[in-house]
């Protein structure tokens, strides 16, 4: 995949580049020959694509194209910029997706932890105890062992207190943005900080606090509270 002539104008930048600025692989399934997305372009649309949704499903920039990236190709592109995070977290989001398609994996309940393990004996074995920690997980509730109840009487109790409790975890608790673990806020500033993956955002608008310590609070979302709009001097 190529350009036409010697240089060409990069239809996101807009700025006139050679022929060497072009060429970072997209996918086969592409129905485009020439690709007008310069590489630096290539890069930053891959890395806002997967912090903004957090998604495995990332499509080709290319104008009228649409067909997704697959995993190889975005972790290519991903390695070619300068922010080796994304790359780490794009990685991890993947491992962590792919495991929790196995039905025999489950993740530790303690939430200090941030541990997952396989549970080779299925719903047999209800009981797991953390190679980590050694929290006990139930592993059919996925939730701290609930001692002195078998799962049976531990659905009776929990059911009349299920809709009142996902109506608190709603208004309480914000999916990280960078992984599915929900987290609380209790009080404190918004700078958050995942206890499962690590990630850092804002609370107010999911936005990476990575950036926002780089570049400055324009990189908050522009409803944010927090947001202050970029000053180049």
């Amino acid at each position: 995949m190529g350009i036409q002539g010697s240089h060409q104008e990069c239809q996101i930048c807009c700025e006139d580049k050679l022929a060497c600025d072009y060429g970072l692989p997209l996918t086969a399934t592409c129905g485009h020959i020439y690709q007008t997305t310069c590489n630096k372009c290539v890069v930053q649309y891959v890395e806002k694509a997967f912090e903004d949704t957090c998604r495995d499903d990332i499509r080709c920039p290319e104008p009228d194209c649409g067909s997704q990236l697959d995993y190889n190709v975005v972790k290519y592109i991903l390695s070619c910029g300068d922010d080796k995070k994304v790359f780490d977290r794009y990685d991890r989001f993947i491992l962590h997706r792919q495991l929790e398609q196995m039905d025999e994996f489950i993740w530790c309940s303690n939430p200090d932890c941030g541990m997952g393990q396989l549970n080779d004996g299925g719903s047999e074995n209800n009981i797991i105890t953390c190679f980590n920690c050694h929290h006990r997980t139930c592993f059919i509730h996925k939730v701290p062992w609930h001692e002195g109840l078998t799962c049976a009487e531990y659905d009776e109790t929990k059911d009349a207190d299920d809709e009142a409790s996902q109506l608190w975890m709603i208004q309480n608790s914000k999916k990280c943005p960078n992984c599915p673990y929900r987290i609380e806020k209790n009080d404190g500033c918004d700078r958050m900080k995942c206890m499962k993956c690590s990630y850092e955002f804002c609370w107010s608008c999911l936005a990476d606090y990575e950036r926002i310590r780089k570049d400055g609070n324009h990189r908050h979302h522009p409803n944010c509270k927090h947001y202050a709009p970029y000053d180049e001097e």
